[in-house]
């Protein structure tokens, strides 16, 4: 029990490349990312996702409410992870291309980002990229993608001294502590999104009361200590390609009807710290449209 305690949460990181190109500065970034992650930071678990296989967005692709399978595998995996790092150049004072096209599939009914934390860095010309940077935080508003606000990361990779080697390698050793600042922010951020404590041999006694949504029987998913579970599992009404909007309606509606039942349930069931029943419900409303997403946040 005590190592289980003292075990650190490890979240899984989904890390994504803006520029397709094979010495891409900005995959440099993600690659020092993942060296930091096993030598240096415990924790974190980088999965760099190549986005180059994903046809351009067709809704006509989309047969029977069911994704292409390059699609559907890159969604899965986006499902999967706690958070998001974006490494992106600057094209045209915005966005990349490939980049924006990837994010457009994972926004596709259910969207696979809602509730988890990112982080933007980026590699570029004279302002290293920020323009892109803000247009990729006003994406993520909609998206419900929660970026950290500090610390920012903008290099100039043209600059002396030099910042890479001829192979696409970060090498200068001020931008590499940068990036260990980004990725400590983005564990905490993380961690402190997912935290939650309550008692776990009860939490199939919690129904899912939601009006005509109603699905008796399912209890939250927990977040045990020393593991943080997926907040979005795949679920059946994923597989069948069931979409969110239909459920926009209980955004406002559910609110007050969770609130009723963490009322309720409360005492028996949970150990809310400092908390109110606020801060505990409705953050599945606030963050997505997901039936799924069940935690109890303390």
């Amino acid at each position: 029990m005590e190592a289980m305690a003292a075990a650190k949460p490890v979240i899984k990181v989904a890390a994504l490349c803006g520029s397709l190109r094979e010495g891409s500065y900005n995959r440099g970034l993600l690659r020092y990312a993942m060296e930091l992650t096993k030598e240096e930071i415990e924790g974190i678990q980088i999965d760099y996702i190549d986005i180059s296989p994903l046809p351009m967005l067709n809704t006509d692709l989309e047969v029977d409410g069911k994704y292409p399978p390059v699609v559907e595998a890159f969604r899965q995996r986006i499902l999967v992870a706690d958070s998001i790092l974006f490494a992106s150049p600057e094209y045209n004072y915005s966005v990349t291309g490939p980049l924006k096209n990837a994010i457009d599939w994972a926004s596709r009914p259910p969207n696979v980002f809602a509730n988890k934390a990112a982080a933007i860095v980026s590699v570029a010309g004279s302002l290293g990229g920020a323009r892109a940077q803000y247009h990729y935080r006003q994406i993520g508003v909609y998206l419900d993608l929660h970026f950290i606000n500090k610390p920012e990361f903008f290099l100039n990779a043209y600059e002396s001294p030099a910042k890479f080697d001829s192979d696409g390698n970060l090498i200068d050793p001020a931008s590499k502590k940068r990036m260990k600042k980004v990725l400590l922010a983005l564990q905490a951020f993380t961690l402190q999104l997912q935290g939650c404590n309550f008692n776990l041999s009860t939490t199939s006694e919690f129904p899912r009361r939601i009006g005509r949504l109603s699905e008796e029987g399912h209890g939250l998913t927990p977040c045990t200590e020393g593991s943080l579970a997926p907040p979005f599992p795949a679920s059946t009404r994923y597989k069948l390609g069931r979409t969110s909007e239909t459920y926009d309606w209980y955004d406002l509606e559910t609110c007050n009807n969770e609130r009723s039942v963490l009322s309720q349930f409360q005492d028996e069931h949970f150990r809310l710290k400092n908390k109110s029943i606020e801060d505990a419900c409705c953050k599945r409303n606030v963050f997505s449209r997901s039936l799924d997403l069940w935690v109890a946040y303390s």
